[in-house]
């Protein structure tokens, strides 16, 4: 699981493999650390939103997992170091910030950063199993894909109402 090398890649499906094992990675990392955000909102919508999405996300793990036996005969991942960074900065502001709607705010945005990147990694996956001819792949990349923006849309929503309340907290805890 080292560093990509100039040669790694000589053909578009050792790259559709390899971003197959990327996202299996990410999807690993987010239901391992979907809890630990969970645990830490304060937001009732954005923790049921979290707890849905842990669910969902278990579910892409397994569709990842089909995808790579099917391609490569086996599901390893290989770790994904973007994610790992996105995730570091999420465990950060909750160290960072007490309980409270600040918080939330920088768990949305920590979640928005993941379902953004996981967004550009399965559209580009779809596109590839597109190209290489696998149409059952990219039917259930773009299914994914669908749940990932959706998973989005809600995030933002429930930011519209938080982040307004962050700064009211903030301009309470700055007066006192």
């Amino acid at each position: 699981m080292g560093l990509i090398t100039p040669n790694d890649f000589q053909s578009l499906r050792e790259l559709y493999t390899a971003q197959l094992r990327y996202l299996l990675s990410t999807e690993n990392q987010i239901v391992d650390g979907l809890p630990k955000m969970i645990d830490h909102a304060e937001e009732p919508q954005l923790k049921q939103a979290f707890q849905s999405h842990l669910q969902e996300t278990r579910v892409h793990v397994q569709r990842i997992q089909r995808l790579l036996t099917d391609v490569k005969g086996d599901a390893d991942d290989k770790k994904d170091p973007i994610l790992t960074a996105i995730v570091g900065s999420g465990e950060n502001i909750t160290k960072e910030t007490d309980p409270g709607s600040v918080r939330d705010a920088g768990l949305i945005a920590t979640a928005q950063k993941v379902e953004h990147y996981e967004i550009a990694s399965y559209g580009s996956a779809r596109d590839w199993a597109e190209t290489l001819g696998l149409a059952e792949h990219a039917q259930i990349l773009q299914q994914t894909l669908d749940e990932e923006k959706h998973a989005d849309r809600l995030l933002t929503e429930i930011s519209h109402r938080a982040n307004p309340k962050a700064q009211r907290e903030s301009k309470t805890t700055a007066a006192a």
